[in-house]
């Protein structure tokens, strides 16, 4: 059976803001999960060994934060 088109080629008919960020969420969450620290440590130690350091332990601490929170599926 084939598919409906619902765009053609060429044109952003049916395209909005709204599915691009469902569809770009990962990408989103883990870009806020890594610079939110690297900018906060940044600013905090101004020392580019401290920030490595910090942005990762607060790297890990998000992420675990996002496993507990989150509906993990097998």
């Amino acid at each position: 059976m084939a598919n409906k088109i619902i765009s053609p080629r060429f044109t952003l008919t049916n395209w909005t803001f709204l599915n691009w960020l469902k569809g770009n969420w990962t990408t989103i969450k883990e870009m806020v999960k890594v610079g939110a620290p690297a900018i906060l440590s940044w600013l905090a130690t101004q020392d580019p060994i401290w920030t490595v350091v910090c942005t990762t332990l607060g790297k890990l601490v998000l992420d675990v934060l996002d496993y507990y929170l989150g509906e993990q599926k097998a």
